[in-house]
């Protein structure tokens, strides 16, 4: 057991002398509003990333990690009209991490099938404040109308802010598809990972996460 505990320890210690923030067993916990437009309605809710270690198996390059949904009844109810991926509890998803970018699927299921159209939260560390880059993404199957469509997403450096023990990423990035505009404004921490999620779709919904301390 002791001989267990070391190797554990020494794991971790390896992921955070190179950098990593998504190491085996870490836990991001959101706090979520969500405003949905047609009925003026906003609901707060929270949501889990949870990431595991292991490989994910639809991406052997990506880490595994886990979205934990708290979605309430009455939530179901409020969106019982838009399009849903599925309605459920948890579900497997991909993190990039590298020395060149972060990168994550953000949570799609449930009421959250716009972030898919949206621009997935991508950070690129080797550029600098005010440069910007690109990225298509082509919708899989499952996405309802959107399924097969092609996003086209940019993304532009806000700010660069060094901290003593902390760099702090402030991007905003939009996506077009089929003429829809869509903004997420998103803050990445290199040591506390993926802090403030933004977004404003083109429907007129918003949806704000923000990482608790």
């Amino acid at each position: 057991m002791k001989t267990f505990s070391i190797v554990l320890i020494l794991f971790f210690l390896v992921n955070l002398c190179n950098g990593q923030v998504f190491i085996v067993g870490k836990k991001f916990d959101y706090k979520v509003q969500y405003f949905q437009s047609d009925k003026k309605i906003t609901i707060n809710e929270s949501l889990k990333f949870v990431i595991s270690g292991q490989n994910w198996k639809q991406d052997k390059n990506q880490k595994e990690a886990f979205w934990e949904y708290s979605t309430k009844k009455k939530t179901q109810k409020i969106f019982k009209d838009q399009f849903s991926l599925g309605w459920i509890v948890i579900d497997t998803t991909g993190v990039i991490e590298n020395d060149i970018k972060t990168w994550i699927h953000p949570p799609r299921h449930n009421q959250y099938l716009l972030n898919e159209i949206a621009p997935f939260p991508d950070v690129r560390k080797k550029y600098k404040a005010g440069e910007t880059y690109q990225s298509i993404l082509f919708i899989g199957n499952g996405f309802g109308i959107w399924s097969g469509k092609k996003c086209k997403n940019s993304y532009n450096i806000i700010s660069i802010d060094q901290e003593q023990t902390d760099t702090i990423w402030t991007i905003n990035s939009k996506s077009e598809i089929d003429g829809k505009i869509n903004i997420l404004i998103f803050k990445f921490s290199s040591v506390r990972g993926f802090i403030l999620f933004d977004y404003s779709f083109y429907n007129g919904d918003k949806e704000t996460l923000i990482l608790k301390e």
